[in-house]
């Protein structure tokens, strides 16, 4: 093995006493053991290895558990609400909660003069539609119609025209519920049409 000079750092054969450079004695020279460096390197790339390796595992298992919380957070907040009391309350989200009720026109009728017509309620809210246009003779001309039920009057519009109104169509609408037997008469003067119309909401 090779002998390096304590004094100036030349390098010298094993068996030399005394260095070929500057003289120095180099019995008491340490020797450099090459197989010491070698396992000094292997050790610290084995090290840098297993470093790196439970850098990459802390990375997985930290992604890993954000992920997952921000799954939990976004499930909870879907699913539950808070009171002002502060108390939480839990719900599910339904579509079929969502109100989707309106009005769906049931029948209607067309005439020019008087009719009666009988309708048969289940219970919804119902609402009666009457429409007219007058004959241009500049009198007074009308729609009355009337709502009743077991002889008591449920609602009644009113269209009317006079010598000086304009010749041009009308319209009113009456509400009502509750299940039963309703008559609904319409009265009529001097006019080119009525129409009638009934609409259910459900």
């Amino acid at each position: 093995m090779p002998k390096y000079c304590k004094n100036c750092g030349t390098e010298n054969n094993d068996n030399t006493t005394f260095c070929r450079n500057c003289g120095e004695n180099l019995s008491e020279t340490p020797t450099v053991n090459s197989n010491n460096n070698v396992r000094s390197e292997s050790n610290q790339k084995i090290l840098i290895g297993v470093i790196v390796a439970l850098l990459i595992v802390i990375a997985i298992v930290g992604t890993y558990a954000f992920v997952t919380l921000s799954d939990n957070n976004s499930n909870s907040d879907a699913t539950s609400s808070s009171s002002d009391d502060g108390v939480s309350n839990s719900y599910i989200s339904n579509s079929s909660n969502v109100n989707t009720k309106t009005w769906y026109k049931v029948d209607s009728f067309n005439g020019v003069g008087d009719y009666t017509i009988t309708l048969n309620s289940g219970g919804n809210r119902m609402k009666v539609v009457s429409s007219a246009m007058p004959i241009k003779n500049y009198a007074d001309n009308f729609m009355d119609t009337t709502v009743t039920k077991n002889g008591n009057t449920i609602g009644s519009s009113q269209l009317s025209w006079n010598s000086k109104s304009a010749v041009a169509t009308k319209s009113d609408t009456i509400e009502f519920s509750g299940a039963g037997t309703y008559y609904i008469y319409i009265s009529a003067y001097e006019l080119q049409y009525w129409n009638l119309e009934i609409y259910e909401y459900y």
